[in-house]
C-alpha cells in the first residue's frame, strides 16, 4: 500500500513538473478573451493557481470544524481585495514568488498534517488569496468586463476550492487515505518547489 502511494506521488510530481510553467504567460483558449470566461479559465489554466486553490480545500477538510467555511472565505475575501489592487495598477512586490510560495506552503501544510490554529491559518490563506487575487487582476485582458472577469475568476476559485473540499472530506474517512492526503501534500509542495525555482 504503501508504495503504491509513493508510486502514485511520483508520477504526479513527473507528470505536474511538466506543466508548471511561470505565472504571467497564461493561454487562454479561442473564445475565452473576454468576460466571464477569460475570468473562469484564467485560474484554472494556470498551474500555480489551481493547485493552491485545490490545496485550500484540502487543507480545510484536514482541520475540519470552522475551517471548512473559514478558509475557503479567506482566501475568496481578500482574492477580491488582491483583484481590485491589480485592475487599479496597484503594484505589490514579488507576487510570482509569493504565488509559487503559496503552493509550497499549501503543500507542507498537508504534509505535516497538524491541526493549525484557525485564525493563523486564516490569515495566511487570506493572504495568499491577495496574492493570486492581484495577479488575477493585473492580467485582465483588454477590452474585458471587469465585473464579468471578476466573476468569472471567483466562480473558478469557489469551484476548486469545493472540490479540494469535497475529495478532502473523503479522504479524511479513513486512516489509509488519510495517508493519500498527506502524500499530496508532498507532491503538491514538490510541484511548488519548482514553480519557486522558475520565479526567483
Amino acid at each position: 500500500m504503501k508504495l503504491r502511494i509513493a508510486l502514485t506521488v511520483l508520477a504526479l510530481v513527473a507528470v505536474s513538473a511538466q506543466f508548471a510553467g511561470a505565472h504571467p504567460h497564461h493561454v487562454h483558449t479561442a473564445g475565452t478573451e473576454h468576460g466571464l470566461a477569460a475570468g473562469f479559465f484564467h485560474p484554472l489554466l494556470g498551474f500555480d493557481h489551481l493547485l493552491a486553490m485545490f490545496a485550500v480545500g484540502l487543507l480545510a477538510a484536514q482541520l475540519g470544524g470552522r475551517a471548512l467555511w473559514a478558509l475557503p472565505a479567506a482566501f475568496l475575501g481578500l482574492m477580491i481585495v488582491g483583484g481590485a489592487l491589480g485592475m487599479a495598477g496597484v503594484g505589490l512586490p514579488a507576487m510570482e514568488i509569493g504565488i509559487a510560495l503559496s503552493v509550497v506552503v499549501l503543500g507542507v501544510a498537508l504534509l505535516v498534517g497538524r491541526k493549525y490554529p484557525l485564525v493563523a491559518a486564516a490569515l495566511i490563506i487570506g493572504c495568499f488569496g491577495l496574492m493570486h487575487g492581484h495577479a488575477h487582476g493585473v492580467e485582465l485582458p483588454a477590452l474585458t468586463s471587469p465585473l464579468l472577469y471578476s466573476c468569472g475568476f471567483l466562480a473558478a476559485t469557489a469551484t476548486l476550492h469545493l472540490a479540494g473540499l469535497g475529495l478532502g472530506l473523503w479522504l479524511m474517512h479513513g486512516q489509509r487515505l488519510t495517508t493519500v492526503l498527506r502524500a499530496s501534500g508532498a507532491a503538491i509542495s514538490a510541484v511548488g518547489i519548482i514553480l519557486l525555482a522558475r520565479a526567483l
